[in-house]
């Protein structure tokens, strides 16, 4: 499990990683070495060149299906046509000497060109402020994802820690458990050995049982009863006949087998104590008859526990 954990980080950061990546500037407007070269031909009143240059921008435009783009070169080539057909007017009125006409084209020119320039600077303006929000979201986009990473990694460590802790309170519970057990068993037999003799050990039976007492409460006396009857099911005795006997079976089992506990617990929906004693020696590998046999119940019986069982599980209810 704790492998799946992490081969599902790990793909998840590949896939952060490789989610977006900021484009170069060179992509984001391709025609702008154009828009820069028919410029500088302009202001050295190279008009034809620059139409030219703003041309085959136009169809790099075309070619990358940009209509933006494409807008963009045809209104500027337009401002250059009209530059260019003024300055003609302009020179063939200068040699007709009407001077009133050419200064008129002059005129003409001068505020083309201011337009053409403030449309190259809004250009531009417009390019630089759409490459730093690009750069703005980019950056966002990253450290939210880099919030989330962090916060995925520290749920993982948060829910690899508890299981590991939780494992290992386990164990040494169960250490502990066997431990008070073996001890538990060895003050019974030598108190079974002392009472089949002749002399009084009253003393000695009276210090057993306290040692017994001692280390029932040290691990807590009901997981301690439950520990006795889960290993007396097992050497093939039936279940005792008290209810309290049966509960302590199940707190056992909660803490000795904790994954398999937690499983029923989330894959059924209210279970009573005896759905869970049938679980139990379903999980210790028992059989139907025996679960009967060991429950002194009838195999009818058994029957509608095991319906009760898988009427109550979620996914067949799904």
């Amino acid at each position: 499990m704790c492998r799946r954990i992490l081969f599902v980080a790990v793909g998840l950061l590949c896939i952060i990683s490789c989610s977006r990546r900021e484009l170069p500037p060179e992509r984001i407007s391709p025609v702008g070495d154009y828009y820069e070269r028919a410029m500088l031909l302009c202001e050295a009143n190279h008009y034809a060149e620059a139409e030219l240059i703003l041309k085959e921008g136009e169809l790099a435009a075309e070619a990358r299906d940009n209509k933006l783009e494409l807008q963009k070169c045809q209104g500027t080539r337009y401002l250059v046509a009209r530059i260019l057909s003024a300055t003609i007017q302009q020179r063939n009125y200068e040699l007709l000497h009407d001077q009133e006409k050419a200064t008129n084209m002059a005129q003409l020119i001068t505020l083309a060109k201011e337009l053409l320039h403030h449309t190259y600077q809004q250009e531009k303006i417009t390019e630089l402020q759409h490459r730093y929000e690009q750069q703005t979201s980019d950056r966002r986009h990253y450290q939210m994802l880099a919030y989330l990473f962090g916060l995925l990694l520290l749920v993982i460590l948060l829910v690899l820690t508890i299981l590991y802790f939780n494992r290992r309170r386990i164990e040494q519970f169960n250490s502990i458990l066997d431990l008070n057990a073996r001890t538990i068993e060895r003050a019974q037999h030598r108190i079974e050995v002392l009472s089949l003799e002749s002399e009084a050990h009253d003393k000695e039976i009276s210090r057993l049982n306290n040692t017994i007492t001692s280390a029932r409460r040290f691990t807590n006396e009901r997981l301690g009863r439950g520990k006795e009857v889960f290993e007396h099911i097992l050497a093939g005795g039936k279940l005792p006949p008290l209810a309290d006997d049966e509960n302590c079976l199940i707190e056992y089992y909660s803490v000795s087998h904790y994954a398999k506990f937690h499983e029923w617990a989330m894959g059924y929906d209210h279970l009573t104590a005896r759905l869970y004693t049938y679980l139990i020696l379903q999980d210790m590998g028992k059989q139907d008859d025996d679960i009967a046999q060991i429950l002194c119940i009838s195999p009818s019986a058994i029957r509608s526990i095991k319906s009760r069982v898988k009427a109550r599980k979620k996914a067949d209810k799904m």
